[in-house]
């Protein structure tokens, strides 16, 4: 048997000329897995088989095929390479103790694999080693003598979950199970026993038994803790003490040195807590010593029942193993009886035949196994993605609690932001927004290109176009000027220094002093010049104009003009999605992806990248493009920006499976320009159901105005194109009614405070505070009327907005502008009035006439249920699971379909606790116990 070794990508394991081809691996736990190959290839001439396992460096036994454990657990171009491989050139394979074989390329351990092997016409079996499905709170109850009690709590915890998870993966897999050590049965009562092997002839010993003038005992534990080398060890260095014994303590040894130390040994101690046998105990017995140790019952009784021979074992616990070995001592005959027996058990039981023997059905005769069984933890995985770091986008929060509440498991993948960097847990989703290195934005060619434009910018350009140009230019000036005043600093003090006799200064000649009145006067010259140039962006500002949206004819002329030219290429405009291609595509690449639900625009170029390179894995990714927005109408984002937008859009769209979008005509327009085969499904950015104990002070509390002042609210994101001007001009003509904005403060509030002031009516405009999205209904319900006065802009015009769907949850009559999509639904509901937006006359009389008819209005939306559930977040679930069911064919859980799947009350709930395991319960009622 070969040793065999790669590094990273370097190779693969040889092809195998065989009808059967089978991969065992990746733990070779005492080499048993190169051991097993080689049994299973002498019992089945038509099989040949590989042994695989990661070097970690310590104990490592030779196999057919390694590497090292760092390119198992962190090369993806390995790990890729090898499971191509794997299912390109084997018919089974042998999954040990249910660790991966590709590392974490498909997920944390083996059972996330076996789906993909089963999928790809592979045959795959399990076989457990021991701790792997030893469940630790009932190996305590059955075995006085368990190691766990003694263990750190907190790693008994994890192995006590991944053992209850390896325990039910091999219970429940309807294919090849098996069990190398018989005491496994109790927690894999499915499994066939497929034995350890031992090379009985590498082992053997003609060495007399206990003729050493002091008998040696040995113990080689492979793990202390484990075999209770803490209970033997001082027993034994007593008697050694007393010179009744040799004791020798083996760890950390060669295994090629192991056949030796046992064959000087008398006594071998093998383990005391577990209650089994493994190995090490056969290498001993092989080698013709006596073994002792701690055998449950029940084990002994299985092995007898199973080969017709007793188990050859001393049997003596941390209690008696003194009594004992003294007592094999004193009667050497009985001890050499027992150690004559090793042998022959060993080679009747443990040298492949009988493994052989179990493992040749798994490659003759196997189980059928459903191609599409996957173990009940394994969901399907949905990856969420938008260009903000998630926490503070709320719409993309609904989805993600909405999808994860149908049992899939959902992440959402961010930029970091002011709110959110790393990786946090809401409820069941996962957050993440790793750090992006500036790898092209800020640096390379593009970093030095971007200082010259800047330097030709600031010394070139007749005029400054920005403060920050001048400031740069000027500071230049200031610093020579400021050197030029120093020289003749210099000279009066030197001329100081040589009058007291202190130094000698540095003479200037006549030529110097004109050089340096030259200096001044062109210093003088050229700060007139600057003055000069600066100009524009120092003269007094006009006012802003409230009612600018950021569009007009000039910008859709320069929009249309980047769409036809280069300079409208997302590459160019957009350099940092390059840094977050770089960053997020391997972090997609790492996950068992089955959807990628794209937010936005930005993120969607990552999304198809990633499910092209999965299609090369053979991997099927599904991608959801959700479009917010008619991009080719976005308002005061720049021109050029626009133009890149469009262009990722236009590249990417028809890569997306399903398109979302969240109005009719809008997604009317989608399928238009992109000629999409399928009309996007329509989700509204409605508000979810507050919870339960929600306790929110009402909007009309936080202002502190009575009940029978009139309060219309506007709630939302503020810029000019919003309207929001519209309703401050409007209050002069309006003098009981008060405005409340509830929004962040930026410069436009500041313009429309301003404003308020001019007017005389800053007392009646108020700036009210956000609350978190799942209580705006409670917080705003206590106004008179809903406002929406968007300005005319493609956008707006198609949209219904996320404030519309909130004042109707809160119970509000609604005043909207003339802007088509919503004034279409206040008009044929009856829900409010309209206006010609930015005509604050007619907004006046809107509001006259809402205030007017406020009961009647308020009080036909609070007695028509299904008005409310069609703009409730519920009724948009409804939509979504629809679509998710297409995407994956079907498979959703019979989750997303029980009694309030579609229900969401908290967007960014605390973490889950863990849930409570039997050993934590084990040792609570164990303390109480010794209470």
């Amino acid at each position: 048997m070969a040793t065999g070794s790669a590094a990273a990508g370097s190779g693969m394991p040889a092809r195998l000329d065989a009808a059967v081809r089978v991969l065992v691996g990746p733990a070779n736990f005492a080499g048993q897995g190169s051991r097993w190959a080689r049994a299973l290839e002498g019992r089945a001439p038509e099989a040949k088989a590989t042994s695989f396992a990661f070097f970690r460096g310590v104990l490592d036994y030779p196999v057919d095929y390694g590497v090292p454990a760092r390119a198992y657990r962190r090369n993806p171009r390995w790990r890729m390479n090898f499971y191509n491989h794997v299912v390109g050139n084997y018919t089974h394979v042998l999954m040990e103790a249910g660790r991966p074989l590709f590392g974490p390329l498909h997920g944390p351990d083996g059972s996330y694999e076996i789906p993909r092997l089963l999928a790809k016409g592979l045959q795959v079996g399990l076989i457990a080693h021991g701790s792997d499905v030893r469940v630790p709170s009932r190996h305590v109850e059955s075995e006085p003598w368990s190691p766990f009690p003694d263990i750190d709590d907190e790693h008994v915890e994890l192995l006590e979950r991944n053992a209850t998870r390896a325990a039910e993966l091999f219970t429940s897999y309807p294919g090849p199970v098996y069990v190398s050590t018989p005491d496994l049965f109790d927690y894999v009562p499915n499994a066939v026993w497929c034995p350890v092997i031992v090379d009985v002839n590498t082992w053997r010993s003609d060495a007399p038994v206990l003729e050493h003038p002091k008998p040696v005992v040995a113990h080689a534990p492979s793990k202390s803790a484990m075999k209770g080398s803490e209970l033997i060890d001082p027993i034994m260095e007593r008697l050694a003490g007393q010179g009744l014994i040799t004791y020798r303590r083996v760890e950390g040894v060669d295994p090629a040195e192991m056949p030796a130390v046992y064959r000087d040994a008398d006594i071998v101690l093998d383990q005391f807590r577990v209650g089994s046998y493994g190995v090490a105990a056969c290498e001993a017995m092989a080698a013709g010593r006596v073994v002792v140790g701690q055998i449950a019952q029940h084990v002994r009784d299985r092995v007898a029942a199973d080969t017709g021979l007793d188990l050859p074992i001393v049997e003596a616990t941390p209690d008696t193993v003194e009594q004992v070995v003294l007592d094999l001592i004193a009667q050497p005959a009985q001890a050499r009886e027992v150690a004559a027996r090793g042998p022959g058990f060993v080679e009747k039981v443990h040298d492949g035949r009988w493994s052989a023997e179990a493992l040749a059905s798994f490659v003759e005769d196997p189980k059928p196994v459903p191609v599409d069984w996957k173990p009940a933890w394994i969901r399907p995985k949905v990856v969420m993605m938008a260009g903000n770091d998630i926490v503070s986008d709320a719409r993309v929060l609904k989805y993600a609690q909405t999808v994860a509440n149908w049992d899939l498991d959902v992440t959402c993948i961010g930029i970091p932001g002011r709110r959110l960097r790393g990786v946090r847990q809401f409820g069941k989703v996962q957050v993440m927004c790793p750090p992006i290195p500036s790898r092209v934005l800020l640096t390379g060619w593009r970093k030095r290109v971007a200082n010259v434009k800047a330097s030709l910018k600031v010394n070139f350009k007749l005029f400054f176009s920005t403060e920050a140009e001048y400031l740069m230019a000027y500071s230049h000036w200031q610093y020579a000027s400021r050197e030029l005043r120093a020289e003749r600093g210099r000279d009066r003090r030197d001329r100081e220094r040589t009058s007291t006799g202190a130094g000698f200064g540095v003479r200037r000649t006549a030529v110097g002093r004109l050089q340096r009145a030259a200096r001044w006067r062109l210093l003088r010259l050229h700060h007139a010049v600057l003055q000069a140039r600066a100009y524009y962006v120092r003269k007094p500002g006009k006012q802003p104009d409230l009612t600018d949206l950021g569009i007009g004819k000039r910008r859709e002329r320069l929009l249309a003009l980047h769409r036809r030219l280069p300079s409208g290429r997302w590459r160019r405009v957009m350099p940092e999605l390059v840094d977050q291609e770089l960053t997020l595509g391997p972090l997609l690449d790492r996950m068992p992806v089955e959807v990628i639900h794209v937010h936005d625009v930005f993120m969607l170029g990552i999304a198809a990248r990633a499910a092209h390179r999965a299609a090369l894995d053979g991997r099927t990714v599904r991608i959801i493009y959700d479009a917010h927005e008619y991009i080719p109408g976005v308002p005061v984002v720049a021109p050029r920006r626009v133009a890149a937008y469009c262009d990722l859009e236009r590249e990417f769209i028809r890569d997306a499976d399903r398109v979302i979008t969240v109005s009719d005509p809008l997604a009317e327009w989608l399928r238009r320009d992109h000629k999409l085969a399928e009309l996007p499904a329509v989700v509204l950015n409605a508000p979810v159901e507050p919870p339960e104990d929600a306790d929110v002070k009402g909007l009309r509390d936080v202002l502190q105005l009575p009940q029978d002042v009139p309060l219309v609210v506007y709630g939302g994101g503020v810029n000019r194109a919003r309207g929001v001007g519209t309703v401050v001009e409007a209050l002069p003509q309006l003098p009981d009614v008060h405005l409340a904005i509830v929004a962040q403060a930026n410069p436009v509030t500041a313009e429309l405070q301003a404003r308020a002031a001019e007017l005389g009516v800053s007392d009646r405009v108020h700036l009210a505070p956000f609350v978190s999205a799942e209580v705006v209904p409670l917080y705003l319900r206590s106004a008179d009327i809903g406002l929406s006065p968007l300005l005319h802009a493609p956008n707006h015009d198609i949209a219904v907005t996320n404030k519309f769907c909130e004042y109707l949850a809160a119970g509000l009559p609604l005043v909207t502008s003339d802007t088509p999509a919503q004034a279409d639904l206040v008009t044929e509901l009856d829900l409010g009035a309209v206006y010609a937006a930015g005509d604050v006359d007619d907004l006046v009389r809107a509001i006259r006439t809402v205030l007017a008819d406020r009961d009647r209005i308020a009080g036909r939306i609070a007695a028509d249920p299904g008005l409310r559930h069609r703009f409730s977040w519920a009724a948009q679930a409804e939509v979504i699971r629809s679509v998710y069911a297409d995407v994956l064919r079907q498979q959703l859980p019979d989750a997303a379909y029980s009694p309030g799947a579609t229900t969401v009350r908290k967007l960014l709930p605390g973490p889950p606790e863990l849930p409570e395991t039997n050993w934590r319960a084990s040792r609570q009622a164990a303390a109480k116990r010794s209470r």
